[in-house]
């Protein structure tokens, strides 16, 4: 017994001595990266989750979104990203004359019934954010965290029905629904992992407000981060 416990007292304190010298070489290396990340510019392809409330409900590889991103290192700390993002389709309902719900997620769209491939009324999303990231250049991790300005694109399935479109300038102004090109604001948290010099994968989480009149309300609903959340997977790679 003295000697089965004096073998994982000897483990426990090779195991601390490893995580300790682990984490000394994190920190000996990271002011080292965070020299080269300054002046850095990075181009990458995004997996792209289905919105949260979708994804929790019925989530199938098949349903994974893309998108291209690009981003500069303006300082150790600070950089700037760009993206195009297709982010699939938002949902209306009841129709008939009559629009109560929407844009929503399949699966919150009260009134979805039958296959969502013939769902009469919805919108395709192309989005276009421009984000200013605060990151953390720790050795081969860099977490960020970015907000900023965003375009997107949003084409109806119809615009043969008066009712459909008189729901949607309500909802984005006239001018955005007869444009197809509205103004928003973007969110992201997420993290990048070092494989190289000059490559990286990554994860994280962006979220859209198409209408930023209502930020304050929507920031407080929990809902909104599910229905406007994306969960997303990242490739990148460096040019320095």
């Amino acid at each position: 017994m003295n000697l089965a416990f004096r073998r994982g007292h000897m483990r426990q304190k090779a195991a601390i001595r490893f995580l300790f010298l682990a984490v000394v070489c994190l920190l000996a290396v990271s002011p080292v990266l965070a020299q080269k990340v300054q002046g850095e510019a990075g181009i990458g392809f995004m997996a792209i989750s289905p919105n949260l409330t979708d994804t929790i409900a019925n989530f199938a590889v098949g349903d994974m979104l893309y998108g291209v991103t690009v981003s500069y290192a303006v300082r150790p700390w600070l950089s700037v990203s760009t993206d195009v993002l297709y982010l699939g389709d938002s949902y209306y309902g009841p129709g008939a004359g009559t629009f109560s719900e929407g844009p929503s997620s399949w699966a919150g769209l009260q009134s979805a019934s039958g296959d969502k491939a013939n769902w009469k009324y919805y919108e395709s999303f192309i989005y276009a954010p421009l984000s200013i990231n605060l990151m953390a250049p720790l050795g081969i991790v860099r977490p960020y965290l970015g907000l900023g300005p965003a375009f997107y694109f949003h084409f109806p399935s119809t615009n043969q029905d008066t009712a459909f479109t008189d729901y949607l300038k309500t909802h984005y102004g006239s001018a955005a629904v007869v444009g197809r090109i509205g103004q928003g604001l973007t969110a992201r948290v997420g993290f990048d992992v070092f494989l190289g010099d000059s490559f990286s994968v990554g994860a994280g989480y962006v979220v859209r407000e198409d209408t930023p009149v209502t930020v304050f309300k929507d920031i407080g609903d929990l809902n909104f981060y599910k229905e406007k959340g994306y969960l997303f997977l990242v490739g990148r790679f460096y040019i320095k």
